[in-house]
């Protein structure tokens, strides 16, 4: 995005960001925004560079907001943004409470968010949806699954991408992930049927009541039961007539849900009966997706978020390439990890004039997980951009030979690693 497309110079735009350091520094490097950043704890030296620094307790809604009101009755805040999806519903909250006249509604959020709701306004609104039973018991979960028909999915309510999905074939695999959802402190699950055919996501901006595409890409997707995101392409190869349905569904889907001033991240699954809604996301794509998004398209997704909240459509800079490829680095079996760690700053050879983006999230010699294990899935990511799929393909291939990636067997690996791996992009 260009400086153009952000307020002048003599105005001043206020914006509350909760949580999300990225929409900070990309705001403070732009003139013309005063930004205020609410998190549960903010580093000395973001504490610094920010203009309005909240610490709040993001367990406590309400305090939250009358201590956010007190400062805005001095000092309004034109839209309250956020990226992070536990806390788009206190954005909404916010902009209800605070008299906002642009930014997402709390109804909306919780409409996105809640799984159940999605597909609920979806179908009302005439949208094929992933056929769904909400349950809240193990008994309930095996029942449904039988309605639907075996095989099929079992995901939490409020998870967003692949986030505790589970493949499950037999009566028996869905009372386990049914009760695995309960026992984590939920009190309901969705079981889903399973579909079959790619996976398309696509990112959107909505504002003033109309809906622009900005971003459809490929995905790849990992073997059940969990489905882990293995990357994927822009731009897609897919026909003229499909992306021009997939636009009209993704216009349709968001004010049926009711989002306006706001960003979304829709996921479809192309069947052999046409495309079908599986999940509605109001933020910008995760981990690195952003990253892909700004090279190959010109859209700084943080700041079109931000614009959609203000009530405006954003404008490209020039893209770096046209051609973009998100490779998720995941391993088929547990053990510890070695590979090349200068590779990860140096790649020799490479054929593309943009700087591919690498990261491992372990070190060399730390323990990894399978792709299929409870807390596996991506351990890393690598981010291409080029002029064509062969130059990217081939500017990979040198990526990961001169990583030289291996796992060794490990005694403990399992307990060596404390945090869920499950997302990508």
């Amino acid at each position: 995005m260009s400086e153009g497309t952000g307020p002048r110079a003599a105005e001043t735009t206020r914006v509350l960001v909760l949580g999300g350091q990225r929409t900070v520094t990309m705001l403070k490097e732009r003139t013309g925004y005063e930004v205020g950043f609410a998190d549960e704890f903010i580093p000395i030296e973001l504490f610094a560079a920010v203009d309005i620094p909240f610490e709040v307790d993001f367990d406590d809604w309400e305090g939250a907001v009358e201590q956010i009101a007190r400062v805005h009755a001095i000092r309004p805040f034109t839209a309250v943004v956020s990226q992070v999806d536990r806390l788009v519903p206190l954005a909404g909250l916010l902009r209800d409470r605070l008299g906002l006249s642009s930014g997402i509604t709390y109804e909306a959020a919780r409409n996105c968010n809640d799984k159940a709701a999605t597909h609920r306004r979806l179908s009302q609104a005439g949208i094929a949806v992933t056929r769904h039973e909400v349950v809240g018991s193990v008994e309930e979960g095996t029942t449904a699954a039988k309605e639907i028909g075996l095989p099929v999915v079992v995901k939490p309510r409020d998870a967003s991408s692949a986030a505790g999905l589970m493949y499950c074939a037999t009566s028996e695999e869905v009372a386990a992930a049914v009760g695995a959802i309960l026992d984590g402190g939920r009190d309901s699950a969705l079981v889903e049927e399973y579909l079959v055919g790619p996976e398309i996501g696509v990112f959107a901006s909505r504002a003033a009541g109309a809906t622009k595409v900005l971003y459809v890409f490929e995905g790849e997707v990992g073997p059940p039961p969990k489905f882990v995101k293995l990357g994927g392409w822009f731009p897609g190869t897919l026909a003229e007539e499909v992306l021009a349905r997939l636009t009209d569904l993704t216009g349709r889907a968001l004010a049926a849900l009711g989002v306006d001033d706001w960003v979304a991240l829709l996921q479809f699954m192309l069947t052999d009966a046409g495309p079908r809604v599986v999940e509605v996301n109001p933020r910008v794509s995760g981990g690195q997706g952003v990253a892909l998004i700004a090279a190959t398209t010109g859209y700084e997704p943080t700041l079109v978020a931000v614009e959609a909240a203000l009530g405006r459509q954003p404008e490209p800079e020039t893209p770096k390439a046209p051609v973009g490829r998100y490779h998720s680095i995941v391993f088929e079996q547990e053990g510890r990890l070695w590979y090349r760690e200068e590779a990860l700053h140096a790649v020799q050879g490479l054929e593309s004039p943009v700087e591919p983006l690498i990261e491992i999230d372990v070190k060399p010699g730390e323990a990894v997980l399978g792709i299929n294990h409870a807390r596996g899935g991506a351990f890393g990511r690598i981010v291409l951009a080029g002029e064509s799929r062969d130059q990217v393909t081939r500017d990979l291939e040198r990526i990961l030979d001169q990583l030289d990636l291996r796992v060794e067997p490990m005694a403990g690996a399992e307990s060596s690693v404390t945090k869920p791996h499950t997302s990508c992009c």
